[in-house]
């Protein structure tokens, strides 16, 4: 299996961030892009785009310096900081993370979560079983509940 474009989806968690470490060891292993992409749903938008002086471009790039700082607090030192893309896109998670990943010509998904079962994923809903059966694109699923301890 060929890995040149690898895509983690982050929500700013501590799940998140073990997605993005989990990406960037990928990322030297075969010498991939990496994309992180967070997606502000539409009343997120419209919120943080309400308030006077805040355009689109001032939330876009506010959420991408917030993504750098996450990229950075994991990164392992070594790592090209340069193969990594910070993306911000608007809509429904499932449908904007699939979207992007056939559309960028992902190899690969890593995603975090929060492990809930039972009545929890019922009710909560997820984003990660969204995305796997959304997207033709393999999805590597990251937790470990030791690590957040």
């Amino acid at each position: 299996m060929e890995i040149s474009h690898i895509l983690v989806p982050t929500d700013f968690s501590l799940f998140s961030d073990l997605a993005i470490k989990k990406a960037i060891s990928l990322g030297k292993i075969f010498q991939a892009k990496i994309t992180v992409l967070h997606v502000l749903t539409l009343s997120e938008v419209n919120v943080l785009t309400s308030q006077p002086g805040n355009p689109w471009e001032n939330v876009v790039l506010q959420i991408q310096n917030d993504m750098m700082e996450e990229v950075r607090k994991v990164a392992d030192p070594s790592f090209d900081l340069s193969k990594i893309s910070l993306e911000v896109v608007a809509g429904e998670p499932v449908e904007e993370i699939a979207r992007f990943a056939d559309e960028g010509k992902v190899d690969l998904i890593i995603m975090g979560t929060h492990g809930r079962t039972g009545l929890a994923s019922v009710f909560l809903g997820s984003v990660t079983i969204g995305v796997i059966k959304k997207t033709c694109a393999p999805v590597m699923v990251v937790k470990c509940a030791e690590a957040l301890k």
